[in-house]
């Protein structure tokens, strides 16, 4: 995928984790992996990328 296309799935990711921080981490998880499911088209290598990518933003809102 390309990284325009990377860029824009972490930006929605954002809006999730800005929209669902009253979540707990194990329900967050949840949702992520039922998005990741959802789609794909999402490489294993762009999953993994996302996951340290969603987990700092996740942290940093929430800290």
């Amino acid at each position: 995928m390309q990284e325009n296309q990377y860029e824009k799935i972490r930006l929605l990711f954002f809006k999730l984790i800005a929209e669902t921080k009253e979540l707990t981490t194990d329900e967050f998880e949840k949702i992520i992996n039922q998005v990741f499911e959802a789609n794909p088209s999402i490489t294993k290598e762009m999953k993994e990328r996302l996951v340290v990518d969603i987990t700092k933003m996740r942290n940093d809102l929430l800290n």
